[in-house]
């Protein structure tokens, strides 16, 4: 993928982000989606996977009852026929409706999730209990460029199918976010659920997901602490380098879960799939980071809801850290970082939010670059 007009795309990013800001600019989002969406639709066959997907494009037909074994879930096909019968056989149109359908999905399944974080602070303010910090309104171009930092550009490079499974599934969980749900919450959230693993069977992962977020609480300060603390203590010394084959072999040996591991397994073979790696810094940047989301001191339960899906991802990294593809699993939880970090920044001002935005996005994306462009070592 090209590094100029990556950089051009997120300089623009920064300065939208400074005019949104500071200035009502409606519909500001299309400044962002229709660019990225091109820039996707667009970018080098030399992009792992990019390939792969292109060829399967070509080969599939617009049948929408008959489908060949490809080797790709229901879902996606069946997408992807749809797709066709618009498209004909452009395939850079391919690429950019699946991009336009994910960043949908992600905008207002995030608008949703902000809404109801701004509902819960109305209510402490008119509580005993004074929230530390302000409610703020709604940034679009901030969001998507968090987003796109790293997760939104490696699902929609490399890994289109896991990328739709994943947006169903954020979509889901602003569903399960809602304090008072009715029955009809509890449908959409299943069938989101059952949608995504129809893209993607790994997405499975989605329904320990959501009784996080049902279940789980804010816990003190101190607790968080002395789990990160274990966690550390796990990852960087290694202390469970055989945990990995014990656990996947645990999974493989339950029926509910034997496609997760049938999807894991065909990445790469067995005997690379357990092979020990070095220390990760993408472990490092989120493990460091969750102290800083933690000190943040928010009083939305909501968010701590979410800080809990991102420690369990953290906790999964530390404990599977034998397993070299650990992170088609922690990826699932962790990637409600993005939405920690909007809730993180849309409460900071002046140098402090320019501060860690930057950081947080420039970190990520060399992260990212080293994934996408075979050229970055």
């Amino acid at each position: 993928m090209d590094i100029i007009c990556i950089s051009i795309f997120f300089f623009g990013c920064f300065l939208f982000s400074f005019l949104e800001r500071y200035f009502t600019l409606p519909h500001i989002w299309w400044f962002f989606i229709i660019p990225f969406c091109i820039l996707i639709a667009f970018r080098s066959l030399d992009v792992p996977d990019t390939d792969v997907y292109m060829n399967y494009f070509m080969m599939e037909d617009a049948d929408l009852l008959y489908y060949n074994d490809y080797g790709f879930e229901i879902g996606f096909q069946f997408l992807t026929k749809l797709i066709k019968l618009v498209v004909s056989d452009n395939y850079q149109f391919y690429f950019a409706l699946i991009t336009l359908i994910n960043l949908v999905l992600i905008f207002n399944a995030v608008k949703r999730i902000n809404k109801l974080h701004q509902e819960e602070y109305k209510v402490l303010s008119d509580s005993d209990v004074s929230p530390t910090t302000e409610s703020t309104g709604f940034f679009s171009i901030i969001l998507l460029t968090l987003y796109v930092a790293f997760f939104g550009l490696y699902f929609n490079s490399i890994v289109l199918r896991v990328g739709i499974a994943f947006s169903l599934v954020v979509f889901a969980v602003s569903y399960a976010l809602k304090k008072n749900k009715k029955p009809v919450d509890y449908i959409v959230i299943l069938l989101f659920l059952i949608l995504s693993v129809l893209f993607h069977s790994t997405a499975i992962l989605g329904f320990i997901i959501i009784l996080i977020i049902l279940f789980s609480k804010k816990h003190s300060f101190k607790f968080y602490f002395i789990l990160l603390s274990i966690i550390a203590v796990f990852y960087f010394l290694n202390l469970t380098s055989r945990l990995g084959g014990v656990v996947f072999n645990i999974i493989a040996s339950l029926n509910a879960f034997t496609l997760l591991s049938d999807k894991l397994s065909n990445y790469g073979g067995t005997q690379s799939l357990f092979a020990a790696e070095g220390i990760s810094i993408k472990f490092v940047f989120y493990w460091f980071m969750s102290f800083v989301l933690l000190l943040n001191d928010n009083q939305s339960k909501l968010y701590y809801k979410l800080f809990n899906v991102y420690l369990v991802g953290l906790a999964v990294f530390a404990l599977l850290r034998s397993v070299l593809l650990v992170e088609r699993v922690t990826d699932y939880f962790l990637l409600f970082s993005f939405v920690l970090f909007y809730l993180f920044l849309s409460q900071k001002e002046g140098v402090k939010f320019w501060m860690f935005y930057i950081g947080i996005v420039l970190v990520q994306l060399v992260f990212v670059l080293r994934i996408i462009n075979r050229n970055i070592i």
